[in-house]
């Protein structure tokens, strides 16, 4: 014993079974680091192969990164910090079946901490327990290959990392890395998205845990992007204040729909019954011919929510700020609920938006729209009914953003809403959809979203309706439409110029109580629902509505307004940047719109609506 008191007091190698801890030690320490490699093999959508490969290039970069210190006690240590995403990692793994990434690590940023402890109630205890075990062990196994020395000679260290380099360079051949192209991928803009790294690089986003660091610089960065488009309006003031009706309790709901065309609803004349509710709902007018100005969501978005107009719509940055500023500056509370995430491709500009409520929640922590752990809509009742039973707040404005009917179709309702069938079963995420043999599947499934979108907004209807606030409405609008492989082009997604990505629904809800006290209102709103709008009507609806106005207001945009005056044009603008007047465009060879033909012998061209152009 004195022997072994004297080696461990002179610093000196230990050897046999004592030298045993410290490998153990190193050996327990990468375990818990590399774990969430090992859960790839629980991913749907990630195939053994694929797992297997992210999981030996997890391997082969933790072994490369440990041979670079002399000691790897260092080498752990230093790596701790990352430890502690472990349980996280772990949870989004095996819970909503969905890798950490950058767009989840702005779920975090962007929440508030109420909302968070909301959605954590119940799972305090538990968490507190896990991080408590893996603080023992990662102590424990820190203190082994302190205390029992393991130094690693330079000649073995160089080795290692030339044969890491080796087997790095041929896992990397290979392309480990799921997924497919959002449809929203090609409208990225540098103000908002976030530069790739070199392909090698990205493909160590899936490995743990140096692909967490790629993960956090990504999500900081687009949050510090986000901040600064923020900031550059932080001046701007509406001037707005509320004209009439402010001692009354009110709540104005913006649902913000996705991917709902206008076509596919009972409510528009569509003969299957997708809209049973809303059919039979009173105080609902549907605005009959309303277009987006632009067929995606990082640009249809904002042009719902601000005075941005058409001609503008592919400026990242637009010097005002949004109707929920507005509110903010008349008195109201304000709320913004979301199923989409703040960050990414498609969504950065409407986390920038978002910002400008002061109660943020997002309530998604899947990778994106293409995961079946994607929450329903509904998910979004049960807070909305919490924020509506405050008394203390007698002004609320609360927007909703949901996922609506984005495909994946299949994972936009719960399986009582499968009622058109055959639809896309779940176990076929990897079938190409985009093919003529799954037209009559992709239809009934796309369908079957809108079935639960009719659902989804009656119930948001009943929660204000039952919330007893005096003055209410709820508006509903969607981003854009999709195209369903229509013939004769068989067009899929969106971000097209068709008839059918364009075209939207457009609803307006009142309470009795709002009927009595602005009839002249109703009746306005009703005597222009046969208008020709865009998505630039919804800002002064939604304010002209509740009663606020501001300096600079124009009466002649306002569906509430007397002084109404339709838009000379309609434009929509496409990707490119190709601007199309809607009422006098023509069908093409591609099926998409377009202002004037190339040459009448080389397509045929189709009014839209039997209409001259």
């Amino acid at each position: 014993m004195s022997v072994m008191v004297a080696a461990a007091s002179s610093g000196r190698p230990w050897t046999g079974s004592s030298r045993s801890l410290g490998i153990l030690g190193f050996c327990i320490f990468s375990l818990l680091l590399l774990s969430p490699s090992v859960a790839g093999f629980f991913l749907p959508g990630i195939t053994p192969y694929q797992a297997l490969s992210a999981l030996l290039v997890s391997i082969v970069y933790w072994v490369a990164y440990a041979a670079l210190w002399r000691n790897p006690y260092w080498a752990c240590l230093a790596a701790t910090p990352l430890l502690l995403l472990t349980p996280i990692k772990l949870y989004v793994q095996l819970r909503f079946h969905s890798q950490l990434s950058p767009q989840l690590i702005g779920v975090v940023l962007e929440t508030n901490y109420a909302e968070a402890s909301e959605f954590l109630e119940g799972l305090w205890l538990r968490i507190f327990t896990v991080y408590i075990l893996l603080a023992a062990v990662a102590w424990q196994t820190l203190y082994w290959m302190q205390r029992y020395k393991l130094p690693w000679a330079l000649r073995s260290r160089l080795d290692t990392l030339g044969a890491a380099f080796v087997i790095a360079g041929l896992l990397h051949l290979f392309d480990y890395s799921p997924g497919g192209q959002h449809p929203d991928a090609a409208s990225t803009q540098p103000e908002f998205g976030v530069a790739p790294w070199p392909q090698d690089l990205e493909r160590v986003r899936l490995t743990s845990p140096f692909g967490d660091i790629l993960d956090m610089v990504d999500g900081v960065e687009a949050e510090w992007r986000i901040a600064a488009v923020d900031r550059l309006n932080a001046s701007f003031r509406f001037g707005a204040t509320q004209s009439v009706g402010a001692a009354d309790s009110q709540v104005y709901v913006l649902i913000i729909g996705e991917s709902s065309r206008r076509d596919r609803w009972h409510l528009y004349g569509y003969s299957r019954q997708t809209s049973p509710r809303l059919d039979s709902e009173s105080n609902l007018i549907k605005f009959d011919d309303v277009i987006t100005v632009a067929p995606w969501t990082r640009a249809s978005v904002p042009v719902i929510l601000t005075r941005k107009p058409a001609e503008r719509v592919l400026d990242v940055q637009f010097p005002e700020r949004s109707l929920v500023s507005a509110f903010r500056e008349a008195g109201f509370a304000t709320y913004w609920l979301s199923l989409q995430q703040p960050n990414g491709d498609s969504n950065s500009p409407n986390a920038a938006l978002a910002k400008e409520a002061e109660h943020v929640a997002y309530f998604n922590l899947t990778s994106g729209v293409w995961s079946e752990d994607t929450p329903w809509d509904g998910v979004l009742l049960e807070p909305l009914r919490k924020i509506l039973a405050k008394p203390s707040e007698r002004r609320q404005l609360i927007v909703l953003h949901t996922m609506g009917s984005h495909y994946n179709y299949q994972y936009r309702y719960p399986p009582e809403f499968d009622s058109f069938e055959p639809s896309l079963a779940k176990d076929t995420l990897n079938i190409a959809f985009n093919t003529q043999a799954y037209r009559s599947a992709l239809n009934n499934t796309y369908d079957n979203s809108i079935l639960y979108t009719d659902y989804f907004v009656s119930e948001v209807i009943a929660a204000v309706r039952s919330s007893g606030r005096k003055l209410a409405t709820v508006t509903y609008v969607s981003d854009h439409g999709d195209s369903l492989l229509e013939a004769p082009c068989f067009q899929w997604g969106h971000a097209h110029l068709t008839a059918e990505d364009i075209r939207i629904p457009l609803l307006f809800w009142y309470s009795d109580a709002y009927r009595q006290a602005y009839p002249d209102k109703v009746a306005i709103l009703k005597s222009h629902q046969d208008e020709r709008l865009t998505t630039e009507a919804v800002f002064p609806l939604v304010l002209d509505a509740a009663g606020i106005h501001f300096r600079g207001e124009d009466p002649a945009r306002s569906v509430v307004s007397e002084s109404f005056a339709p838009l000379q044009r309609r434009l929509v603008r496409s990707l490119t940047g190709y601007t199309l007047d809607f009422d006098r465009a023509q069908m093409g060879h591609s099926c998409e719109l377009e202002n004037r033909p190339a040459s009448l012998s080389a397509m045929r061209l189709t009014p839209l609506d039997g209409k001259t152009p």
